[in-house]
């Protein structure tokens, strides 16, 4: 769901038009990014969820710190006080918490998308059932709740973008270079296998 947590950047861009577009972006994927180093170093992965499976929604991770529950509140809260500390001033007061709440929306997505391949602790500790509703069986369905969050995100982005910049033609580059980015990254999320 690259693209459904690209949307939320666009939403929450609307919204707070003084965040970076860049910092929503990497907010929205940071358990991803910290998943690759790990499923480099083989202690995080991904495969098919079963024989002869590819596309979209096709993969089982294995992801028991990044995606844990716990582990995704633990970046939120890491990644909120950081901002707050060291860039409120800048960005604003509430800066920190936005972005932190940013970073557990990957959570919340996949909770909805994935299958239950999500542990509640990190390492999946406790044996506890692991999470997921699993939208991805249904593949046309996780694409439209996938389409809903990139086309509110790209709408609300350049709806703010344009009504507030002071610079139109940039105001309408930007949009059309934000639109791009999220219609490119849902059209990836579905061709890729």
């Amino acid at each position: 769901m690259l693209a459904g947590h690209f949307g939320v950047a666009g939403i929450v861009r609307a919204l707070r038009p003084e965040l970076p577009m860049g910092a929503l972006l990497v907010a929205t994927q940071l358990p991803d990014l910290v998943f690759l180093p790990l499923a480099v170093l083989g202690v995080e992965s991904g495969e098919p969820a079963g024989p002869g499976m590819s596309g979209y929604g096709s993969l089982l991770i294995s992801a028991p710190y990044t995606h844990s529950l716990v582990g995704t509140l633990v970046l939120a809260l890491l990644t909120g006080v950081l901002v707050h500390v060291f860039l409120r001033e800048r960005w604003g007061r509430y800066a920190g918490p936005v972005l932190g709440g940013v970073v557990f929306s990957h959570w919340a997505l996949d909770l909805l998308v994935h299958r239950p391949d999500m542990p509640f602790l990190p390492g999946g500790a406790g044996d506890l059932p692991l999470l997921g509703l699993g939208l991805w069986e249904l593949p046309a369905a996780a694409a439209a709740v996938e389409g809903a969050l990139v086309l509110a995100g790209t709408v609300l982005y350049a709806w703010r973008t344009l009504r507030d910049h002071p610079n139109r033609t940039r105001a309408l580059l930007y949009s059309i270079g934000t639109g791009l980015l999220l219609v490119g990254s849902f059209v990836y999320d579905l061709t890729a296998s």
